[in-house]
C-alpha cells in the first residue's frame, strides 16, 4: 500500500500592521538595498504650515557620512500625501562619494533589487497604489513557491469604492494582479 502526499497549499494569513500610524513607515524599517552603499536612509518629510519634519526611518552604511548631507527645502519623493499638508518618503545614498536623492518610484524599486521580505512586497505594491485595509479583503498573504501574494486594496474615489486585488512578486520584483471585485462602495467606504 502505496500513500500519496500531496503538498499543501499555504494558507492566505491577515497583514499584522496598526493601521491607525502610518504603516508604511514601519515597512521601510525593513527594507534591505540591492547593493552595499557607502550609507543610505530611507527618510520620511512632512510639511505642516510651512514647517518641514525629516525622520530617518532606517539607514545602513558609514553612518558618520550623514553629516555630508544637506537636507532639502523643497522636497518631492514617492509616497505622496498627507493631504492637505504634504509628506513623502524618499531615499538617499553616497555612492562613489556622491549624494544622490531618490525621488521616484522607479528609483525606489530599482534600490530595493530582489524581494527580501514581506515588508518590501508591500512597499513595491504601494508604489502602484495598492495598500492595506482593516478587511481581511485587503489586508492578507501567503508565500507560495518564493512568489508574495498579498490581498491588498485598491482605493477608487469616484465613485467611492474599495477594490480587492491580488498581487504576486516575485523576488525579482515582477508583479501580476488580479481584480478580486469591489467589497465596499459609497461613503462607509471612508469609515
Amino acid at each position: 500500500m502505496s500513500s500519496c502526499s500531496k503538498k499543501e497549499e499555504p494558507i492566505f494569513q491577515k497583514i499584522k500592521y496598526d493601521l491607525s500610524s502610518n504603516y508604511k513607515d514601519s515597512l521601510g524599517t525593513k527594507i534591505i538595498p540591492n547593493k552595499n552603499y557607502q550609507y543610505w536612509a530611507y527618510m520620511s518629510y512632512y510639511q505642516n504650515s510651512g514647517k518641514a519634519k525629516y525622520t530617518v526611518l532606517k539607514q545602513g552604511g558609514n553612518t558618520l557620512q550623514k553629516q555630508n548631507i544637506k537636507k532639502e527645502p523643497t522636497l518631492r519623493g514617492f509616497f505622496e500625501g498627507c493631504h492637505p499638508n504634504y509628506c513623502c518618503n524618499y531615499i538617499i545614498i553616497i555612492e562613489n562619494n556622491k549624494i544622490k536623492y531618490l525621488k521616484t518610484k522607479e528609483e525606489f524599486k530599482e534600490f530595493i533589487g530582489t524581494i527580501d521580505n514581506l515588508e518590501e512586497a508591500m512597499l513595491l505594491a504601494r508604489t502602484d497604489d495598492y495598500i492595506l485595509d482593516t478587511d481581511i479583503k485587503g489586508s492578507a498573504y501567503r508565500i507560495k513557491d518564493d512568489t508574495y501574494e498579498l490581498h491588498l486594496m485598491k482605493f477608487h474615489e469616484y465613485p467611492s469604492q474599495k477594490e480587492s486585488v491580488e498581487i504576486k512578486i516575485d523576488k525579482k520584483g515582477n508583479v501580476k494582479t488580479k481584480s478580486l471585485g469591489i467589497y465596499c462602495k459609497g461613503q462607509k467606504c471612508y469609515e
